[in-house]
């Protein structure tokens, strides 16, 4: 049994060998037209790049499926395919269906016999299916955060990874994405909050109109930044155990 973690922007290069090393594997850039090759033992692709919901890896759903299948042809005991990346799972507001919705709805005609995973759909604390994430990464504590939020903007999505972000160096002291959630969920401050949206004119050296702000809130108010969010943080060893099947 082996994996293969592939990669397509150069930005991603660095945290897919980082993947690859974790697991005694190989990274390989697969943008330009980068031919498979047989590895001995292949049994799962895992997929590491950008994504949204039109392309991943630079890749729209059919040429991905081509990927895979090129792939499978080089290595028939290909049996897994894994796609990290953010808003895989979400329309963001203004497509009708995701990535992995339009790649499902594909796969009985081309590949019956591989199980497809990804990261799993974000849904709020109130139950509400997200339609924006991100699959943040902070190369120096080799740990990522997964955040959603629902509606059709994504401005309490950043927002969320801003107070994350706030949390670690150099504005705070908390290293590394799992210890900054840590900190906010240790001092209440998920259900104390809600999202705010500044209405202007704002005053001098006050946020411009439509900047979000954190508002107090009573504990578990149903607006609380807890119930309107998705978060979720690991190590880079934890990552692709928090993959899901696509179904």
């Amino acid at each position: 049994m082996a994996i293969v973690v592939l990669w397509a922007e150069n930005d991603h290069k660095n945290r897919a060998e980082l993947l690859a090393q974790t697991y005694v594997a190989q990274a390989i850039n697969i943008s330009g037209g980068t031919a498979p090759i047989v590895i001995a033992g292949l049994d799962t692709l895992v997929f590491w790049g950008h994504g949204d919901a039109r392309h991943f890896c630079g890749l729209d759903e059919d040429q991905f499926l081509e990927t895979v299948s090129a792939w499978k042809k080089k290595n028939k005991n290909v049996n897994t395919v894994e796609m990290i990346s953010c808003n895989l799972r979400h329309r963001q507001g203004t497509y009708t269906d995701s990535y992995t919705m339009k790649v499902v709805a594909k796969l009985k005609k081309k590949h019956a016999g591989i199980v497809f995973k990804a990261l799993p759909v974000a849904v709020s604390g109130m139950g509400v299916s997200c339609e924006n994430s991100i699959l943040k990464w902070q190369p120096a504590s080799q740990t990522w955060a997964y955040v959603g939020t629902p509606g059709k903007e994504d401005k309490f999505m950043w927002a969320m990874c801003r107070k994350l972000e706030e949390q670690m160096p150099p504005v705070g002291i908390h290293n590394g994405y799992v210890n900054a959630h840590n900190q906010l969920n240790n001092t209440d401050y998920l259900i104390t909050h809600k999202f705010g949206v500044s209405a202007g004119p704002p005053p001098v050296g006050a946020p411009p109109k439509g900047t979000v702000l954190f508002e107090n809130c009573s504990r578990n108010h149903m607006l609380s930044v807890a119930n309107n969010s998705y978060v979720r943080t690991g190590s880079i060893g934890a990552l692709r155990a928090a993959l899901a099947d696509i179904k």
